[in-house]
């Protein structure tokens, strides 16, 4: 029914192995129960700034800024949600151009500055160069997630966050800065830091008390919307470009029906990594399947309820058994059952 499978593997990593522990990814979760539908983020209320070159003939400068997950890493195609995001952009009457000094993705307009495995320390101490040299109108910033990887303190990280954007702001007097709150992990210490984390974002800008920087929720995006631990798969990166959008549009003055909201969807195919043993051997390989929002039961506290979650059809065994000349004999047989995501954390 709609299940398809690829073998890509190898998928690259934040840094150092991943710790394991129970699951949690920012919504009702639970190792071997299915992912119960996480909220849209609340739009953005309006914000009338006018943006530079908005009504130019020269394209908007805009400069994806972060780590591996805005590079890309966790989907095949290595765009990230750079893609989808320039082409809702492009529908909403808005002309971009990417810029900095890496390239990849499946796009011919491909620049960014997303490094993987780096810290926000490591990224501060090249970002005025970048910023010199790409001359961006608009920066996206999605920073912390190795800060917590490896470690950092929530309140660490967000004074870390605040000096970044400072640091933007004197280079780019003009520019605007959309600061995301940063994609949850599986891992549950990292995913209770970058909560903690997240949540100290708002106040900080608007501390800053500048129109021109606005806060993006991309916390929504966790659980089986990544590809390991703490990339988003191509799904997950079509919400991150949604919750861009959404922030930008009222800001940089775009309108119109750019496509479908990914959050309103009740089917979608998604690539997770799983482990596998094979010859007696374990690899890591992808699995892509259909998953469709259903109604479900699971136990919460012992208590049983009724709940939307992903669900997905998968081949099972399963045993019976069946009277042969007057003897019981078993047999196996394959059906196909709607099963939630299992083990998210065994990579």
């Amino acid at each position: 029914m709609g299940v398809s499978r690829q073998g890509w593997s190898g998928a690259f990593r934040l840094g150092a192995k991943a710790m394991t522990g129970v699951l949690a990814a920012g919504v009702v979760l639970g190792v071997g129960s299915p992912q119960v539908a996480s909220a849209e983020p609340a739009p953005p209320a309006p914000v009338r700034v006018d943006a530079p070159r908005v009504a130019a003939s020269e394209p908007l400068r805009v400069m994806p800024l972060g780590d591996s997950i805005t590079r890309g890493t966790g989907a095949p195609s290595g765009s990230s949600y750079r893609k989808t995001l320039a082409e809702r952009l492009r529908k909403g009457g808005l002309r971009i151009n990417y810029v900095g000094s890496q390239r990849n993705g499946v796009s011919s307009d491909n620049n960014h500055e997303g490094h993987g495995g780096w810290n926000i320390g490591e990224l501060a101490a090249h970002l005025d160069g970048w910023l010199a040299a790409s001359r961006p109108d608009v920066v996206l910033l999605h920073v912390g997630t190795n800060n917590i990887k490896e470690g950092h303190s929530p309140a660490s990280i967000a004074r870390k966050l605040s000096a970044m954007i400072d640091q933007i702001r004197a280079a780019r007097p003009e520019a605007h800065i959309f600061v995301a709150q940063i994609v949850t992990s599986r891992l549950p210490r990292e995913a209770a830091d970058a909560r903690v984390y997240n949540r100290m974002i708002p106040t900080l800008v608007a501390d800053k008390n500048d129109a021109r920087i606005t806060v993006v929720d991309q916390s929504s995006v966790g659980g089986i919307d990544l590809h390991d631990l703490r990339h988003p798969n191509e799904f997950g990166y079509s919400k991150m470009a949604w919750n861009w959008y959404q922030a930008m549009a009222p800001v940089l003055g775009t309108s119109g029906y750019t496509g479908a909201n990914p959050y309103k969807m009740r089917r979608a195919v998604r690539c997770l990594l799983r482990t596998v043993t094979v010859g007696g051997e374990s690899q890591q390989r992808t699995e892509c399947l259909t998953w469709t929002l259903r109604t479900t039961t699971i136990q919460v506290n012992g208590v049983n309820r009724r709940v939307r979650a992903w669900l997905t059809l998968r081949e099972t065994p399963q045993t019976y058994r069946v009277r042969v000349n007057g003897k019981l004999k078993t047999r196996t047989r394959t059906v196909q059952r709607w099963t939630g995501p299992g083990d998210l954390l065994n990579l």
